[in-house]
């Protein structure tokens, strides 16, 4: 049993001899290489910046942001007079001036520092991303035959705004409209803000007098300073003339989709059952050519709504003169009203027609004008007409002679185509 014992450890001990005896070489680590994204050797300075972070996230106009900017030194050798100057262009402003430019005596390798820059964002500035640039200057040992250089990268930094959006109506272009008819308008709304308008809806909210055609417009974005126009049919639902109103909502959400305060406005609808002015010759003298006489002009109102400041002129034409005032103020005439007014005329034999200019105004404010042509007649003064006779009686016997001498004629062949 012992020799059996004794016979198993000599066989162990040979053949752990024998395999450490066939290959006495150490087995190689393997080393994984990795390409730097450095210009230089690892045995320099190699510095690596960038926006760590933006607070607030995302700026706002006219507030604050604070930029935390990290460097690092990925190289073997330390970096000496670090320079970092910050590029600042609109819509940002330094809080100080002279901030821009910060300063590090030396970071060695491996370190990080953070850099912070404090800025303010115009109120203006509108919603979207703006490049600055970072400027960074260092020296170090970059080259064992040049030991000492002085290098220089850029980095941007991407700043997020966003704005605020602001829709309001900056026109609306209504006719004046009758009683039980239809109309079209014409509305303009305009973002004021600094960011885009999402999911615009445009409300014309029904009422008893004003009916839309369309309740509702949508819109899907209305850029900063953007104008969209919107044109809107109507009907008129009411027998009442006055200013009626027409309410109007605007809904829109900002950027990011979170809901906006509703814009709401109140615009007036001029309804008016029209006032037609029906001009007309209500009197006049028996004017004869030459003589002075008077013609009396009517104006009505044949329409349902009040005709204010109603003025009268009348054309001096070539067939009469006038011989006061070519104007005449009448005042307000109320529906189903007339007046009239007189001039007094010197007229001629050939004056046939006067021509009378109207004008006037609306409970709105609106002005309306019309001309009309009314007949007259003028008789042939009484001095003509004698002055006619007494010429006619000068040559009366020459007339008289002539028709004997014709009928004598005319007789005397009569007689000679009886005898035959």
């Amino acid at each position: 049993m012992n020799w059996f014992a004794l016979l198993i450890i000599i066989s162990l001990t040979l053949t752990a001899f024998h395999a450490g005896a066939a290959d006495t070489t150490p087995t190689p680590i393997e080393v994984k290489k990795y390409d730097s994204s450095s210009p230089y050797s690892t045995d320099a300075p190699a510095l690596s910046a960038s926006l760590f972070q933006q607070i607030p996230y995302p700026a706002q106009p006219g507030e604050e942001v604070t930029l935390l900017i990290k460097t690092t030194n990925h190289g073997d050798e330390p970096a000496e007079n670090i320079i970092w100057y910050l590029d600042v262009q609109e819509p940002f402003e330094l809080k100080e001036t002279e901030e821009a430019t910060q300063t590090l005596p030396e970071l060695r390798c491996g370190e990080t520092a953070n850099t912070e820059y404090y800025l303010t964002v115009d109120p203006d500035a509108r919603s979207g991303e703006y490049t600055l640039d970072l400027n960074i200057t260092y020296s170090g040992d970059f080259d064992s035959d040049r030991p000492y250089l002085t290098t220089k990268s850029m980095i941007e930094l991407t700043i997020r705004v966003m704005g605020h959006p602001d829709l309001v109506l900056t026109d609306a272009d209504i006719p004046e409209a009758n009683l039980k008819s239809e109309f079209d308008a014409k509305f303009s709304v305009k973002n004021v803000g600094t960011g885009p308008a999402k999911n615009v809806k445009v409300c014309f909210e029904n009422q008893t007098s004003i009916l839309p055609k369309i309740s509702m417009y949508y819109i899907d974005t209305v850029v900063p300073g953007a104008t969209v126009l919107i044109e809107s049919g109507f009907f008129v639902d009411t027998i009442t003339p006055s200013q009626h109103p027409l309410p109007i909502a605007i809904y829109y959400e900002n950027e990011t989709h979170g809901m906006q305060p509703a814009q709401r406005y109140s615009v007036l609808v001029p309804v008016s059952s029209g006032n037609t002015l029906l001009i007309y010759l209500d009197s006049q003298d028996e004017l004869t050519d030459g003589t002075v006489g008077e013609i009396t002009i009517g104006v009505a109102n044949c329409g349902l709504a009040r005709a204010k400041h109603v003025v009268l002129t009348i054309w001096e034409g070539g067939g009469f003169e006038l011989i006061d005032t070519d104007t005449r103020y009448i005042g307000d005439i109320e529906n189903d009203d007339y007046d009239t007014v007189d001039f007094k005329i010197l007229p001629r034999s050939d004056c046939i027609n006067i021509t009378v200019d109207a004008s006037y105004d609306d409970d709105y404010g609106n002005t309306y004008s019309m001309t009309t042509e009314l007949p007259i007649k003028v008789q042939p003064s009484k001095e003509k007409w004698v002055l006619f006779l007494q010429s006619v009686g000068k040559y009366a016997w020459i007339f008289v002679v002539l028709i004997a001498l014709l009928a004598y004629l005319f007789r005397k062949r009569i007689k000679r185509i009886i005898s035959k």
